[in-house]
């Protein structure tokens, strides 16, 4: 992948599953070929096959760990810390196993992830980001790492943050697609989170996997209905150079294409698939745009027409290291949506990459300014060699100057200079074979502070060069100085950002307790409601047949509320009291018929009101007794409930009832 440049593709085949094999679905018209790393294709209804190549061809008896190393995706990760950008995305038909690739974990029937850190079924994402720290641990202690997460769906057309609550709620539009010249297209408003360990970073991705949209149909019971995407940016600051690294990992599991003919969907579903589709389409028109393009021509890409290829326009035809992962299902059902997906995949492996080391603008002039005051010290160097040199031949005699400057042309000095040293010895050699005699010359003097005549073939004269010697100087001083300001202000930077990053996380941390508490208090709630309302129901019910008692006796009540009425005595002697009928009406104050009451029987009535016309009684003790204890017992009626009240009467009656037998006897017998 590397020495090409291209995007690499790997083809991993899912086993067939249990709903599949009690269904009856063969394998038959897909075989894998690893040694040779092909996919043969036997075509239906013909003798015909279609053999596709790729880097990486798994078979169904692959598992995560051997899929991560058959992949080379260590190297991935060297390159994306030595400042290239990677992109690992899966694509495929719905239910082909992108997800379980990428993510590795089993969902239950509310279809969130069961999450298991050390299961060996986990996929890429975990596996990455494991690696990754592994390595910036094993990499050098002069540079310092930092990782940013961020986690997006892309579901509907519009982009959510999946670690934003506030992103999470109905209604709300999304993240806005932005575009500039130097970050190209970006999400604006995207909340990045600082981690310095990967339990942070899982962290974070397990909190995202529970906020993004799933679904159930008849292809896949665990099913995305959105393009997710989790970033991580790698900073890397060279504490002796100060340069600066940044780099992007993106881990990619895209939705699958649907045919709602097959998968069945309706409603919700069936909307969620087409604008599935509709990003698909555009991803597709893309790899084949960029796979036709030729040397020299230029093409039409449509990466706006989606945001999806918006996103990942430097990850396909861009400036990074690509791999594709293309997932595919055995079963001969899904034939064309395999051929499908080994079409596109075929032409992806041809689009090229040209991958950049992002390197910080400001490191670069800062590397630009390190070179210049390193080739300044050597001219530096030279020029002082130099000056100290011509000092010592200034002093010789001629003769022995030519000498020295031969033993200079020899030193390793640049070419320019030995130009000038050799343009000053043949102006000596000139000089003296033009001399005077020997008597007429004059002894040797000390050197002269002009040196003009005798250094003309350098073009300055010392006191020139002194000065730009100094300006020189000058400017590597202030050149040094402004660098140490510049490094102090990036570790005051470096600093208050870390700061920063702490605050944030410890905000999201409380923010993340508080959701939960708040999700505890909701569940609660709803039990309460729940409990209350099968209490609320109970006591309804009880006083419903409360109320039907309370009728019923009410009823009862009022048909045996009765007033006696005695009639007037035919002949009344002096000393007799009593009844000579044996017999009393007594009339109900209801609309009852009136009812005809023995005295001799021993039947119990519930209620007699009224006890006033009732005869003098021949024993006035006897009576006063009995009054006293009807007068208590009405009492006692007027303070108990409606069932004593009953119970009262009925007592009251039986004992009028008995005492008038007994007195009616007794008159019998005088």
């Amino acid at each position: 992948m590397e020495s090409r440049n291209n995007i690499g593709v790997a083809v991993r085949i899912r086993p067939l599953l249990q709903e599949e094999v009690s269904q009856g679905h063969q394998v038959s018209r897909i075989s894998c070929d690893q040694l040779q790393q092909r996919i043969i294709i036997s075509m239906p209804e013909s003798t015909q096959t279609k053999i596709f190549k790729f880097d990486q061809v798994l078979d169904q008896t692959t598992s995560q760990q051997d899929f991560f190393e058959s992949c080379n995706l260590s190297i991935l990760i060297s390159k994306l810390l030595s400042g290239f950008n990677v992109t690992i995305f899966a694509y495929g038909q719905t239910g082909s196993g992108k997800t379980y690739t990428m993510e590795g974990y089993e969902y239950d029937k509310n279809l969130k992830p069961i999450i298991k850190v050390n299961n060996e079924n986990v996929g890429v994402v975990p596996r990455v980001i494991k690696r990754l720290f592994e390595e910036i641990k094993n990499n050098s202690s002069n540079t310092e790492y930092t990782v940013y997460c961020t986690y997006i769906q892309v579901y509907k057309e519009r982009i959510y943050d999946l670690l934003n609550p506030a992103q999470l709620k109905p209604g709300n539009p999304g993240l806005k697609l932005r575009w500039n010249k130097l970050e190209e297209f970006y999400i604006d408003n995207l909340f990045m989170h600082a981690c310095y360990s990967p339990e942070e970073v899982m962290m974070h991705y397990h909190s995202g996997l529970k906020n993004k949209i799933m679904a159930s149909h008849n292809l896949n019971s665990i099913s995305s209905r959105s393009h997710t995407l989790f970033t991580l940016t790698i900073e890397a600051l060279d504490s002796e150079s100060g340069g600066i690294l940044s780099s992007k990992l993106q881990l990619v599991d895209l939705a699958g294409s649907e045919r709602p003919s097959i998968t069945g969907n309706e409603g919700i579903i069936l909307k969620e698939s087409i604008e599935i589709n509709k990003s698909l389409f555009t991803l597709r028109q893309v790899i084949t745009a960029l796979s036709s393009q030729r040397e020299g021509e230029t093409v039409h890409v449509p990466y706006r027409d989606s945001k999806l290829t918006s996103i990942l326009k430097q990850s396909i035809g861009g400036n990074g290291f690509t791999l594709m992962i293309a997932c595919l299902a055995p079963s001969d059902a899904y034939l064309d949506e395999n051929l499908s997906t080994l079409s596109y995949a075929s032409k992806a492996l041809s689009i090229s990459n040209i991958p950049v080391k992002n390197i910080d603008p400001k490191s670069k002039m800062t590397k630009k300014l390190r070179d210049e005051i390193k080739n300044l010290k050597q001219e530096l160097s030279e020029v002082y060699q130099q000056i100290d040199l011509l000092s010592e031949i200034s002093i010789l005699e001629k003769k022995e100057q030519a000498v020295k400057l031969r033993e200079i042309e020899n030193m390793p000095f640049k070419s320019s200079h030995i130009q000038r040293i050799q343009a000053l010895r043949n102006n000596i050699e000139s000089a003296q074979s033009r001399r005077e005699p020997t008597s007429s010359r004059p002894p040797p003097t000390a050197p002269a502070k002009n040196y003009e005549s005798d250094n003309s073939g350098f073009g300055y004269s010392t006191e020139v060069l002194a000065e730009k010697l100094d300006d020189s100087v000058k400017l590597f001083k202030l050149i040094m100085n402004s660098n140490r300001k510049l490094k102090e202000d990036l570790i005051e930077l470096k600093n208050k950002r870390k700061a920063q990053e702490s605050e944030i996380l410890q905000l999201h941390e409380r923010n993340q307790n508080l959701r939960e508490k708040a999700e505890n208090f909701e569940n609660a709630i709803k039990e309460e409601k729940t409990s209350d309302e099968d209490e609320i129901m109970n006591l309804r019910k009880i006083n419903d047949e409360l109320a039907k008692k309370i009728m019923q006796l009410e009823k009862g009540h009022k048909q045996i509320q009765a007033v006696v009425v005695a009639p007037p005595p035919k002949e009344k002697e002096k000393h007799e009291w009593g009844f000579k009928s044996t017999r009393t009406v007594v009339r109900a104050q209801s609309s009852t018929p009136s009812q005809v009451v023995n005295y001799y029987t021993d039947k119990a009535y519930e209620t007699v009101m009224n006890f006033q016309s009732r005869p003098p009684t021949k024993n006035p003790n006897r009576r006063n007794r009995f009054e006293k204890s009807f007068e208590d017992t009405k009492g006692e009626m007027r303070d108990s409930s409606l069932d004593s009240a009953i119970k009262a009467d009925e007592n009251l009656a039986l004992s009028q009832m008995f005492f008038r037998k007994k007195s009616g006897r007794a008159n019998t017998n005088l």
